[in-house]
């Protein structure tokens, strides 16, 4: 930027002196090479009676009139000279000499732009050089919008195989509701946890592979009619499980309603037929998995009440166990009624000892010679041994009745504890049962796999208009980086 603004001063310089100087004898040469147009005006110039001359010295150049009459007078022109529309010559003040010599052009020419010269660039009375005209072909908008789009509609408009979709719609509820009687009934509750499981399942490995053997999965993706790009094995599937995989999780479009719980599964195929079947097949495995965690979870939860009921089971049947060896070593069958019983015999005892020691202090106090008190003290002392033995049976030695009522209590005891336990471990099995029926899964169907009668790919319309969308974008994108660019450049 500093040289050009050094150069302006000298470039003004250099146009001042050539516009002092006398051209017409390089104009002479180079008339015949000007167009029709340049020659015209140049003839104007030189009718206008030496408009040249006037700026020049004439002290300076003394020849430079009659040079220029010989060579005005040698010009020839295709055109004849003429003076443009409304233009009459101006006579300055104080000159003197004939009306030709006498007349002056402005110092600065005003000419209209003819349209045959439109494009050309005039030099200071040189040659008209002729600039490029035109816009050049617009290659980047090509390139990154028209060229991709066309591609793209010609695939899919031309190449690419028709495609079936078939839809099923269901949903995951729960098995019922629990009453306050122990009861149930069946009811619609939504499980979403088995549904998102259920949804990840279909686009697992599992799912080909079971498809794979149920419906052949292989043959239904090599359809005859597949095109190169869809194709299994194809461009973007190789001849492996992977790739059947993959092929498998790009046919299968699967969402849930989060407001309803209500599941979609769509399945593409290149028949309606293989589409249908596909789905039906799915759905099918949905429901074995269904039923193979409601199994499960059955069997998870009964079993440890099942377990709980067989150890109490086990331990009533040990007590009871323990309670017939007790028996059968003391020979006693219940120690609590056979203390009872003794208890009541030496209770009956005791009362008879009192009635005798009444009858003997009445006798001994009214007739104390009466032969019947040496009987009555021989009764009193029969019934007092017998007192004394019951006694001792019940307690006071380590052969009485009293330990080994104790020892019988404790297995009673355990007995008992063991039944009750028992017990609650029924009731705990007929809750686990009841849970796990509330809590077992149903997959419903909503709407059954339809056929489809139309392909739902591909859509040469959209995937054009799409692409071309894009492509626009980035044709914008990267024009403007490329104006910042170059003027970052600049």
């Amino acid at each position: 930027m500093s040289r050009i603004k050094t150069a302006l001063p000298r470039v003004g310089t250099a146009l001042a002196a050539i516009e002092s100087l006398d051209f017409q004898p390089f104009r002479r040469r180079d008339d015949a090479d000007q167009p029709p147009v340049q020659r015209i005006k140049a003839a104007d110039r030189t009718a206008a009676g030496g408009d040249m001359r006037h700026r020049a010295d004439p002290k300076l150049f003394p020849d430079r009139g009659r040079a220029s009459d010989n060579r005005t007078a040698d010009v020839t022109l295709d055109v004849p000279p003429s003076s443009p529309a409304g233009f009459s010559p101006v006579h300055p003040v104080g000159l003197s000499g004939s009306a030709g010599s006498s007349l002056r052009m402005p110092a600065d020419d005003s000419r209209e732009i003819m349209p045959e010269s439109a494009g050309q660039v005039r030099q200071i009375d040189g040659v008209a050089v002729t600039a490029p005209s035109g816009r050049k072909p617009p290659w980047l908008f090509l390139a990154m919008v028209v060229l991709p789009a066309l591609v793209v509609g010609v695939y899919f408009g031309f190449f690419a195989a028709n495609r079936y979709t078939s839809e099923a719609t269901y949903i995951i509820s729960k098995g019922g509701a629990a009453l306050a009687g122990g009861s149930s009934i069946p009811g619609l509750a939504r499980s979403d946890q088995s549904s998102e499981a259920i949804i990840v399942y279909f686009q697992s490995r599992d799912a080909a592979e079971h498809l794979t053997k149920d419906v052949d999965l292989e043959a239904k993706l090599m359809h005859p009619s597949a095109d190169l790009m869809s194709a299994y094995p194809g461009v973007f599937y190789d001849d492996t499980r992977e790739g059947l995989y993959e092929a498998l999780r790009d046919s299968i479009d699967v969402s849930i309603n989060p407001d309803t719980g209500i599941s979609s599964l769509a399945v593409t195929a290149f028949t309606p037929a293989d589409a249908r079947d596909l789905v039906t097949a799915l759905l099918k495995e949905a429901e074995a998995l269904i039923n193979r965690m409601n199994e499960r979870a059955t069997r998870d939860a009964i079993a440890f009440a099942e377990n709980v009921v067989t150890e109490n089971e086990n331990r009533v049947r040990d007590v009871q166990k323990r309670m017939t060896a007790f028996r059968n070593s003391e020979s006693i069958l219940d120690p609590n009624v056979q203390s009872s019983s003794q208890i009541e015999l030496m209770t009956g005892l005791s009362q008879q000892l009192t009635t005798i020691d009444t009858e003997i202090a009445q006798l001994r106090a009214s007739a104390p010679k009466n032969p019947r008190l040496a009987s009555l003290g021989e009764q009193r002392n029969a019934v007092a041994a017998q007192v004394e033995k019951i006694r001792l049976e019940l307690a006071g030695s380590d052969t009485s009745l009293a330990p080994k009522l104790s020892a019988y209590e404790n297995l009673s005891l355990e007995r008992d504890l063991a039944i009750q336990a028992l017990t609650h471990a029924y009731t705990s099995l007929e809750e686990a049962r009841q849970e796990a029926f509330v809590n077992r899964l149903y997959l419903q169907t909503i709407s059954v796999p339809n056929l489809p009668d139309r392909p739902s790919f591909p859509e040469p319309l959209y995937w054009t208009a799409l692409v071309a969308a894009i492509g626009y974008a980035l044709y914008r994108i990267t024009r403007t980086g490329i104006r910042e660019a170059m003027e970052h450049s600049a």
